[in-house]
């Protein structure tokens, strides 16, 4: 059996002009979880991250604290939608990193409507991608780096978006409980998995924990506890 941990991104710098950047929540989040692993020994044999700057940030914050700390290889398939691009075309003037000024069933509504688009030639130029394929993308990365791996553990760095699509493979999730889990999945948490490599059904995976975050939770703060 492998132990597959997906890892959301600390706390990102929405409403500045750099989204991507860690915010200094979203740095303490990450080390806090590092801390947490280096107190439960806990070993990271492989590490994958994404391409983006909060991914990487957070994985590097992260492992930090670890005595053997792996290289982090990055595996664009983590990559978070761009949700600029998202907005810009199925947003109707609405934002999703407006945090909370934005309510769920307008989210709701920007996601169905890239969902069910068509996308133009003008469209895919500007870098726009279906939402079928990213919600296969980021599975399937997982799914091939565990199929070329002897390690029994995992650990990817992502976003709540490839998180969310990955419990809709496993779990068969309907499209709106995906995008509850896109909503709910805390900044720095954990997700794991467990991959029976043994298996030949394409069932072969389980979600043990979601969205689990005991490394913030010890410290009875509430401010440690974002969303986006």
């Amino acid at each position: 059996m492998t132990n597959i941990y997906l890892v959301r991104h600390g706390q990102a710098s929405a409403g500045t002009d750099n989204y991507d950047r860690l915010s200094a929540l979203g740095i303490k989040q990450a080390e806090l979880l590092g801390q947490y692993w280096k107190q439960g020994e806990f070993s990271v044999p492989v590490a994958f991250s994404g391409s983006l700057e909060r991914q990487q940030h957070t994985a590097n914050l992260a492992l930090d604290s670890l005595a053997d700390q792996p290289e982090v290889k990055t595996l664009d398939a983590l990559n978070e939608y761009d949700h600029h691009i998202v907005d810009e075309l199925f947003g109707g003037g609405l934002t999703s990193d407006s945090g909370m000024n934005l309510r769920f069933d307008q989210y709701l509504e920007i996601m169905q409507r890239w969902r069910d688009a068509t996308l133009t030639q003008s469209d895919i130029d500007a870098g726009a991608t279906s939402w079928e394929s990213f919600s296969e993308r980021g599975w399937q990365g997982v799914r091939n780096a565990v199929a070329s791996s002897d390690d029994k553990t995992l650990v990817f760095f992502t976003s709540g978006g490839v998180i969310a699509t990955i419990l809709q493979k496993v779990m068969g999730l309907g499209f709106e409980s995906t995008m509850h889990a896109i909503w709910q999945t805390r900044n720095a948490s954990v997700t794991r998995l467990h991959i029976d490599k043994a298996s030949v059904s394409p069932n072969n995976a389980c979600v043990v924990d979601y969205n689990s975050i005991p490394h913030l939770q010890l410290h009875h703060d509430k401010t440690l506890i974002t969303l986006i």
